[in-house]
C-alpha cells in the first residue's frame, strides 16, 4: 500500500479515506462493548489524589482529596475496614487524622514543620478529604516530601500545586510513588 506524504511531489498517492462507516462500524461496537461491560466509573482514581497548598500570612494550609480506597489502604494495610460510611466515620477518624499529620513532610531551613490541626471529611461522593494546618515556612526553601506516596507503593501519585493565598502560583509538580519529592521558593510575607 502507498501511503501519501505531504510535499512529495504531484506523483504521490492521495490520502486514503480511514473514516468510512464499514470502517466505523467496528469500532463503534467495540466501544459500545467496552461501556456496557467495564466497571463503574468512580469520582476519585484509587491510585491519584490532588493536593493544594496555600501560603497565607500566619499559616500554610494542606487540602488533599484521594478515593476511600486509598485512604483505607493507609490507615488500613490488611483490609479489614470494607468502606467508610456516614455511621463509622467517627470510630475511624482518630486514625485518619493521625495520617492526615503524617501525609506530607515539609521542611523549612532544615526544620520539620509540624502540623497544627487536621481534619478529616467523607465527601458526598464518598472520597476522603484531608484539610491540614502547619504553621507558615520561613522565606527561601520549602522542601516537600509526599511521604504518604511511598507507604502507597508502585503506581500511586498525585498533582501538588502551591498558591499564594490571592491564587499566585508558586509551584506544581505531579509526584509519583517513586518521585515523591517537590521543592518551592517562599517568598516573604505580604
Amino acid at each position: 500500500m502507498t501511503r501519501f506524504l505531504p510535499g512529495r511531489g504531484a506523483s504521490a498517492t492521495p490520502p486514503t479515506r480511514w473514516f468510512t462507516p464499514a470502517r466505523l462500524a467496528p469500532l463503534a461496537l467495540t466501544i459500545l462493548l467496552a461501556m456496557a461491560f467495564s466497571a463503574p466509573v468512580r469520582a476519585h482514581d484509587p491510585f491519584e489524589t490532588f493536593t493544594a497548598v496555600v501560603l497565607h500570612p500566619d499559616r500554610m494550609a494542606l487540602s488533599i482529596g484521594m478515593a476511600q480506597s486509598t485512604a483505607l489502604r493507609l490507615i488500613d494495610p490488611a483490609v479489614r475496614i470494607t468502606a467508610l460510611t456516614p455511621e463509622n466515620m467517627a470510630e475511624h477518624r482518630p486514625r485518619l487524622v493521625r495520617e492526615g499529620a503524617l501525609l506530607f513532610v515539609f521542611t523549612s531551613l532544615r526544620t520539620q514543620l509540624a502540623a497544627r490541626t487536621v481534619e478529616v471529611e467523607l465527601t458526598d461522593e464518598n472520597d476522603i478529604f484531608f484539610k491540614v494546618t502547619y504553621p507558615r515556612p520561613a522565606p527561601g526553601r520549602l522542601l516537600i516530601h509526599a511521604a504518604y506516596l511511598r507507604r502507597l507503593g508502585d503506581g500511586f501519585g498525585g498533582l501538588l500545586e502551591v498558591n499564594d493565598p490571592v491564587g499566585k502560583n508558586l509551584g506544581w509538580e505531579q509526584l509519583l510513588w517513586s518521585r515523591p519529592n517537590f521543592e518551592i521558593t517562599v517568598p516573604p510575607p505580604p
